[in-house]
């Protein structure tokens, strides 16, 4: 009994291990509250993210996900069909076409 306790034990010590996260900044070109919005919005939605922010100071959108679930840049790709910039991922221009004025570059001139 005592071995399979201890098997059992470090077995889950294992999946406690692959269960750890990393941290990404990301550079993107979101400009206001609504770029934030639908940004995080995705992010929060996807597997294997569990955490992420973005900071409309610095434009940095900050990622806690699972190495195993998906890549950073899968994170950047899914930024990019979202109309934004991610890092050196150009944004996808018919995403960007669908964006609202606001979060467009010159939109910030609106009072964003």
């Amino acid at each position: 009994m005592r071995k399979f306790i201890f098997v059992f034990t470090l077995l889950g010590g294992f999946n406690a291990f692959s269960q750890a996260t990393e941290k990404v900044e990301i550079k993107t070109s979101a400009i206001c509250e609504m770029c934030k919005e639908t940004i995080l919005y995705d992010l929060t939605f996807t597997k294997g993210i569990k955490d992420a922010d973005l900071n409309l100071e610095n434009k940095v959108v900050t990622v806690e996900f699972k190495p195993g679930k998906l890549t950073v840049e899968e994170i950047r790709e899914r930024i990019s069909k979202l109309g934004y910039n991610a890092d050196s991922v150009m944004r996808d221009p018919e995403a960007y076409a669908n964006l609202p004025m606001c979060c467009k570059d010159g939109g910030h001139d609106m009072g964003h």
